[in-house]
């Protein structure tokens, strides 16, 4: 269902909404409309038709352009409500567009079919087009349909491209995913062919007009030049997030610090010793929850003659109910960043998904230096 365009937000302003998810026109959009209209204007324009017909026809493509954009972002958006996974917005921008989704429990096959959708909605959708191109006989529209035709096939082709950030880039990382049993293998080698991918752009639209003896205009290099450089950028954050996914593929118990669990009326001169060790103690209520940490620097200026009778309850830093994570024996660091992102933690009491046993403490402190201490080792930082 349409809604009211309304004002902008960080993605942009929105236009609508399907099946629940927001439709965003970025704010790069009109960007991408003047230039069409300013580029393909004077190459579109009729000495009969007057100065004006080649730029109307420029704005009518944009339009359209941004149509089969939108066509191509709702089938990655449908299909991946479809498989279960909440899309949290679409949005059409300079680059095209995107759609994204919270794919943290995706598997190969879902991603895969997510990806290869939105090329074949394009591809799908030339062939529409040019169908009706050809029931009509309005030379105007002639002109309209087939470069739209064009655009939508050549839109689709290049999307299925082997490469990240192109939906053939997660087709590959998919298959690689499977074929290895790791997400971030499949990133990484993704990542590198989206490289290549960059790279032969640029010889194929910049060099090949020299291979063929004559001189590239502006256009054979501006275009390839900032679609190889958008390609690069997404391909080299495909490369460090696969490392990152290796790197946090270990058992999340690796990266907790140990922490005690105490009634909140336990004495402070009961916890002393641990305190003064460094080592975390929670404090919990008669159920045994537990309720925050005990600030070490408060305990220690207790005067020494009141810490007998000072309940660790009153020099403990409460923490929201959610911050206590529950997760299973084999649950990896990816599953504990995740739940502590989507909760907004700094730190968490982590315990047994089955049993409710404290397992330790989680602080985004240890979880970076962690992964920023193996992806250094391995050169990849």
């Amino acid at each position: 269902m349409s809604t009211p365009a309304r004002r902008g937000t960080s993605h942009g302003w929105r236009i609508g909404s399907l099946a629940g998810t927001p439709v965003y026109l970025g704010r790069s959009w009109p960007l991408i409309a003047v230039l069409i209209v300013v580029v393909f204007g004077p190459n579109l324009a009729r000495a009969d038709r007057g100065p004006a017909y080649g730029y109307l026809l420029a704005a009518g493509y944009a339009v359209l352009l941004l149509v089969s954009v939108l066509v191509h972002e709702a089938a990655h958006a449908l299909v991946a409500q479809w498989r279960g996974h909440p899309v949290s917005r679409i949005v059409a921008d300079v680059w095209g567009g995107h759609t994204v989704y919270d794919a943290t429990r995706s598997s190969p096959g879902t991603t895969a079919l997510v990806a290869v959708v939105g090329p074949l909605s394009n591809l799908l959708l030339a062939a529409v087009v040019w169908g009706v191109r050809a029931l009509t006989t309005n030379e105007t529209a002639l002109t309209l349909l087939g470069i739209v035709a064009f655009a939508n096939l050549l839109v689709g082709l290049f999307n299925l491209l082997p490469g990240l950030p192109l939906d053939g880039g997660q087709i590959v990382s998919a298959l690689v995913w499977r074929a290895t049993g790791s997400r971030g293998r499949g990133l990484v080698a993704a990542g590198w062919l989206g490289r290549v991918v960059a790279v032969l752009t640029v010889a194929w639209f910049a060099v090949r007009p020299l291979v063929e003896g004559r001189a590239p205009e502006i256009f054979d290099i501006v275009w390839p030049v900032a679609i190889a450089f958008f390609l690069w950028q997404g391909a080299t954050a495909a490369v460090r997030a696969g490392h990152i996914q290796e790197v946090t593929s270990g058992l999340a118990t690796d990266v907790l610090e140990p922490v005690v669990l105490v009634a909140g009326s336990t004495t402070v001169s009961e916890v002393e010793t641990a305190v003064s060790q460094g080592v975390h103690v929670a404090a919990a209520d008669p159920a045994g929850w537990p309720l925050g940490l005990v600030d070490a620097a408060s305990a220690v200026g207790v005067p020494e003659e009141a810490r007998g009778r000072t309940a660790v309850a009153s020099v403990t830093i409460a923490q929201p109910v959610s911050w206590v994570v529950a997760l299973a024996d084999d649950a990896v660091l990816t599953d504990l960043i995740r739940v502590m992102s989507e909760r907004d933690l700094s730190q968490a009491v982590v315990i047994d998904e089955a049993t409710r046993d404290v397992r330790g403490l989680a602080t985004a402190e240890r979880i970076n230096a962690v992964v920023g201490a193996e992806l250094g080792r391995r050169g990849r930082r």
